[in-house]
């Protein structure tokens, strides 16, 4: 079959499917708030995911790096900032934008509503206190990394791997009252040995919204097929990255679509999703950040899936891998979207 082929049975699949991005940062949020814009969420991204036919966005409103909290040390006081303003967003008239609390605030389909989950991608904002933790979740804060790339309260980032750290006391405090609340544990950038003490010390569905394969590219921030399997065996899901830099050494869209393949053949398909996490729309990164990237150059994109509006030409990836119409509903959302109702309160 060719791409021309295709591509009509691709447009119709990615527009009727209910569609998840599993992770995105709100630093365009910050970004152009602080060059005077009045609502860069209703102006640039709400019409942004409408075109990528996305309904419900991971977002990250706080975490362990500064760009979060808009180049300050103040990580708390930033998600208070960055939640209050993306909630008078979607507040605002005629925009078509909620953000997700309960299981029954997710649709059967899709409706042409962007929803937000508010993430946390780091623990730092919680300080130490599981009050941080009870307050964030009574603002709507429903889903949490205990750690970004580096240490923090909870535990060790993957830039801290070679200590063999787990969580600490904290971490497994605080990963418990999650589950407790109804939020979901994301172990996106955490050191193994701590992906591997939560699941010690927790019990139902865990995730990594975004992460690939390392039996595919050999990278710090990917996952061995142990953890893959663990994932599906707990009945949670891994999302894939765009980020090049997790992709290959030669990043194509096509190697992306290696990755799903592999994963959904360690894990089952039921147990892959889209991660995304796309940095064209970030704005500039502190130059002090502990990525994986050089922030002082252009940041590193896919061909043919730059940004979300572009997610299309990822179903139609998958098509002409092999992938059927029920596969790709799935691995665009619908795995995602069973996970949320099986964890978020009810």
């Amino acid at each position: 079959m060719t791409d021309t082929e295709i591509v009509p049975d691709a447009a119709a699949i990615h527009r009727e499917a209910f569609v998840v991005e599993g992770h995105r940062d709100c630093y365009e949020q910050i970004h152009w708030l602080n060059f005077g814009e009045e609502n860069p969420v209703r102006d640039r991204l709400i019409p942004r995911l409408a075109a990528g036919s996305v309904d419900l966005v991971v977002y990250a409103v706080g975490g362990d790096t500064l760009a979060h909290s808009n180049g300050r040390d103040k990580k708390l006081l930033a998600t208070l900032e960055n939640i209050d303003a993306l909630v008078k967003a979607c507040a605002e008239p005629d925009v078509p934008a909620g953000v997700v609390l309960r299981a029954d605030d997710l649709p059967d389909a899709s409706d042409g509503t962007s929803r937000f989950l508010l993430h946390l991608e780091g623990g730092s904002p919680l300080e130490g206190s599981m009050a941080a933790l009870e307050s964030l979740f009574q603002l709507g804060v429903r889903s949490t990394q205990p750690t970004w790339n580096v240490r923090n309260e909870l535990g060790d980032g993957v830039h801290e791997r070679d200590s063999g750290g787990g969580l600490t006391r904290f971490g497994v405090a605080v990963v418990k009252r999650m589950e407790q609340l109804g939020m979901l544990v994301d172990l996106s950038h955490i050191a193994e040995s701590g992906f591997w003490h939560t699941l010690r010390v927790t019990g139902g569905p865990v995730v990594v919204t975004h992460a690939n394969a390392r039996a595919v590219f050999d990278h710090p921030r990917n996952l061995s097929d142990d953890q893959v399997r663990a994932l599906a065996e707990r009945g949670g899901l891994v999302g894939v990255h765009t980020l090049p830099t997790y992709v290959g050494e030669r990043p194509t869209l096509d190697g992306l679509i290696d990755h799903v393949a592999h994963l959904v053949e360690v894990a089952g398909i039921e147990h892959v999703a889209f991660g995304g996490d796309f940095v064209a729309s970030d704005g500039p990164r502190p130059g002090r950040e502990a990525l994986f990237h050089d922030p002082r150059k252009p940041p590193p994109v896919l061909d043919d899936l730059v940004e979300i509006d572009q997610l299309a030409n990822f179903t139609v990836a998958l098509l002409a891998r092999g992938f059927g119409p029920d596969e790709v509903r799935a691995l665009l959302g619908g795995n995602f979207l069973r996970v949320l109702r099986a964890v978020l309160p009810k």
